[in-house]
Formats: structure tokens, sequence, C-alpha cells
């Protein structure tokens, strides 16, 4: 797991200077398999993440004080005590899981995602752009679609249409169907450009889906990436999900 989704996820940015330690202490004992961590290093990974920089000498007697901490092989080095260890590996079990998605930002930055605290929007975004970096361009597509839909279904949950999404016996409408009340409807506010392009990755996700002699191409997928990316990081701000920066 990136050490900036485990932040996202573990809520470093609410938490005290030695509770970030405990929680850091923790990444890199169950992801890295490093067990030490002395303050210098803490220190940098702070920094790195964002957050001020921490006074060394507080913050290395604050964790010599501390029952959540023990020595470790390194002077001034240091790492969580078992039960604090156990305790948060309870809250953020199996961060060093083998199902771990690997990938750069090539298509959706994944801090878009991470900060809306859903891991299933999280491995979407990660697969999408595995996908496209390992060029498995038909499943980038389908992944891209299935993105559209699940955002779509917020959007109208978040507006107060939750009913619009669905058919007579409950069930969601198909992507179609999402996209043309997506667009009616002036509650959901999409932009011109969204309105315009939105189908597009419908029909690029239903190709590979169903056109029997078709496989999608890296230039099909590259040509729209960056109408895509603006078109999800709208449908995140409509759902609610995330935040336009200040």
């Amino acid at each position: 797991m990136k050490l900036e989704v485990f932040a996202n996820l573990a809520n470093l940015g609410d938490r005290s200077e030695i509770e970030k330690a405990e929680y850091l202490a923790f990444y890199f004992s169950e992801n890295k398999e490093q067990s030490d961590i002395d303050v210098k290093n803490l220190s940098a990974v702070l920094t790195a993440l964002g957050f001020a920089q921490p006074n060394p000498s507080r913050l290395l007697s604050k964790i010599r004080k501390s029952r959540s901490f023990v020595k470790g092989n390194q002077e001034n080095s240091f790492r969580l005590a078992p039960k604090r260890r156990s305790e948060i590996k309870l809250e953020i079990p199996n961060i060093s899981d083998t199902e771990e998605i690997l990938s750069d930002d090539s298509i959706l930055p994944e801090i878009l995602f991470t900060n809306t605290n859903r891991l299933y929007l999280i491995k979407i975004a990660q697969q999408i752009n595995c996908c496209y970096e390992n060029n498995l361009f038909d499943a980038c597509s389908l992944m891209m679609r299935r993105l559209l839909e699940i955002l779509l279904i917020h959007c109208f949950e978040e507006t107060g249409l939750s009913e619009q999404a669905k058919d007579q016996e409950g069930n969601y409408n198909n992507l179609k169907t999402l996209i043309n009340k997506s667009i009616s409807r002036k509650e959901i506010g999409l932009s011109p450009e969204s309105k315009k392009e939105i189908d597009t990755f419908r029909e690029l996700g239903n190709l590979s889906a169903h056109r029997i002699k078709y496989n999608c191409r890296k230039s099909d997928i590259k040509n729209s990436r960056i109408t895509y990316r603006a078109l999800i990081e709208e449908l995140l701000y409509i759902a609610k999900l995330t935040h336009h920066p200040r």
C-alpha cells in the first residue's frame, strides 16, 4: 500500500503527533518489513506527507515516555510495542496484502480517490491506471465505464434523486438511461462539456464488452484520458465525495 493511501485511511491529519508516529511505525513494520524507525526518518516522512516538521528532541522524548513504543536495535531507534501493533492491525488489517494494485497516476490521480476514504473507489481507480500501464486496454475501458456508472449513481443519491436512478422494480437503470437522465436533470448540474462527452466512455466500454472483433487500443484511451479525468473529477464533486481546493 502506498504511504499516501495509508495516511488517508488512517486519518493521520486528525491525529496527534505521537499518534502519527504510532501509525507510521505500524505502516513501516507491516508494509515494508522495517520494524525499527528513528526520529530523523520519521520526521522526513511526516514532512513528505505535508505535515509540519516536528521538533526531533521533543518527539523523541514523547516516544520514550509512551507505552506504545519499545527501544529498537539501533541508538535512538524505536519500534511499536506488540500490544499497540495488534490494536492498529485490528483497525487497519492487511495493508501488506498481496492484492495491492501498484500503479502510477497515468489516467486518474489516485489522490482524488484516497480523499473519498472509499476503498472500492480507490481500487477501481488503481485498476484503471494499472490496466492502461500494462497494455490491458479492453480491461481499462471496461473499468472506466464501471467507474462512470458508479459515480453517476452516487450523484443521483447525493442530489436527492435516488429513485430516478432505478427502474420500477427497484434495480439500477442501465448506464445509457443514467446518462440521459443526468444530462436532463438540472439538480445533477453537469457542465456543458461533460454533457457532450459523457456518452463517449459508455460507448468505449461497450465496444470492449460486446463487439466480437474489436480490441481497444492505447490511442482509443490516450486521446481522451484528460477529458475522462475531468469528467470523473466533476462527478466526484457533484456526489460530494471530494471537495474543491480552496
